[in-house]
């Protein structure tokens, strides 16, 4: 069947509808809305109701520094078409996770073939924790689209095709709009470069320069505004020691981390590295397939030195999200591998291996999301809102507290304003408390969703606790 461009395609359709159901199913439900999707709804509200231009995005975890702001303004239609209700911005993560799936395709393909083009397709399609990183509405999450052209840039100019370092430039200049935890792959270009030693035409590399600093000028201009204020931050940061931090305990929780991390994105038991990185060595040292290729080895090897040592070094201790970068290429080197099964005996165990995954994936699916209620997403958030607007039916000014864990009432303020519920700054009746999670009230709550409660006045109609 894949002998025809017919047949190839209809596969990829397949996983396209495929990747389209599990993500769309319920999606209210799924669709988490706390800080970092109530960010995205609020930019998108402030560029179509208060100042089309935005120069920066997110805040990053050192204060005083911003992300650019072109992933937020991709999310900017979705929002629009669904008249800035915050299930738009989670549709624009998915067509973002379309895409990426699609991408995975056709650049896997061209690499490794059309058979390890339909397994990374595939895989992207139907692993649990990209199903998740697609409702997630978060940059740094969607970023394994950039790291995944990058790879394909950084192969494009090892086999001597020099044109798409301009590509690569526009690729480079988007990392501040998507993450600063893709910035290890500067490195890794210069250890290719060191290595290949090939110096493109000057017309390419002015073309390069260009394309790099394009997505970059929103930043360039705020940083021009605030008299280089982030600049000076970022020398700061990392000039300091963060001698607090032990490098070398560190270093091995990150190396332990990478080494299960493909076993963990894959469902598969933690033993299934050891097999899996002993047969990856026997088909390196054997130089079996595309591993003749010494780009792959390279690139391999210096991508994971590199993003092992700069966050080891790092004067912050960072999340397992800021190795993203390596998960991806993972995926790329286990399809191409994967691939290598496609001969007439051992299809079965392609086939087979493909099948376990999915079951394991789409099982953790269904028992940690689909079964799974007791969440506060987007419905349950949106379902305890409602019942504040139902209830106040005079469209009084009501005051909103909170009974909460640190960080669990994100996305209740937006919703509120949504919904049009006037807010007193003042602590005067009416009084309606939300409780995140239900447990820390549960005997006072008058209407729950999920892990979201909500106490109403005692002089409402729907409370339990009558004057």
């Amino acid at each position: 069947m894949l002998a025809t461009q017919k047949g190839l395609f209809t596969l990829l359709a397949f996983i396209l509808i495929l990747a389209c159901t599990v993500r769309l199913y319920r999606l209210p439900e799924m669709a988490p809305f706390d800080f970092d999707q109530e960010y995205a709804a609020n930019f998108a509200y402030r560029v179509l109701n208060v100042y089309p231009i935005q120069l920066i995005g997110q805040g990053l975890s050192v204060q005083g520094l911003f992300m650019g702001p072109l992933y937020f303004y991709f999310l900017v239609p979705f929002y629009a078409l669904f008249n800035l209700h915050p299930i738009g911005g989670t549709i624009g993560s998915i067509v973002l996770g379309i895409i990426t799936i699609v991408t995975y395709f056709f650049v896997v393909k061209q690499v490794f073939g059309n058979v390890a083009g339909l397994i990374a397709a595939f895989l992207r399609a139907s692993l649990f924790s990209y199903i998740n990183t697609d409702w997630s509405v978060t940059p740094a999450f969607s970023s394994d689209l950039i790291a995944l052209i990058t790879w394909f840039c950084f192969y494009k100019y090892w086999q001597g095709q020099h044109k798409y370092l301009i590509l690569l430039g526009l690729i480079f200049g988007m990392y501040t709009s998507m993450h600063p935890i893709l910035f290890p792959f500067y490195i890794v270009f210069l250890i290719l470069f060191l290595i290949k030693r090939q110096l493109p035409k000057k017309q390419t590399i002015f073309l390069s320069l260009l394309t790099f600093l394009i997505p970059l000028s929103p930043l360039l201009i705020f940083e021009y505004l605030h008299n280089f204020l982030e600049v000076k931050l970022l020398f700061s940061f990392f000039s300091s020691t963060g001698g607090e931090i032990s490098r070398i305990p560190q270093m091995i929780i990150y190396a332990q981390n990478i080494f299960t991390d493909l076993a963990s994105n894959l469902r598969l038991p933690i033993w299934f590295s050891i097999v899996y990185f002993t047969i990856l060595f026997f088909l390196i040292y054997k130089k079996i397939g595309f591993w003749k290729n010494q780009f792959h080895l390279f690139f391999l090897l210096s991508s994971t030195v590199v993003f092992l040592l700069y966050y080891s070094f790092f004067p912050k201790i960072v999340p397992e999200y800021y190795f993203a970068a390596l998960t991806t290429t993972n995926l790329i080197y286990f399809s191409a591998n994967l691939s290598l099964l496609y001969q007439k005996r051992s299809r079965p165990i392609l086939l087979i291996s493909l099948v376990l995954i999915t079951y394991l994936n789409l099982n953790y699916l269904r028992h940690h999301k689909w079964d799974h209620q007791n969440t506060a997403s987007l419905y349950n958030k949106e379902q305890i809102v409602k019942k504040i607007k139902n209830d106040n039916t005079e469209n009084n000014q009501v005051f909103v507290s909170y009974i909460k864990l640190p960080g669990r009432d994100f996305g209740f303020s937006y919703l509120l304003n949504y919904y049009q519920i006037k807010l007193n700054d003042n602590a005067q009746d009416p009084i309606y408390t939300i409780v995140v999670p239900i447990s820390l009230s549960p005997d006072s709550i008058d209407f729950r969703s999920g892990d979201a409660g909500v106490i109403f006045p005692s002089n409402s109609k729907n409370s339990d606790r009558k004057e």
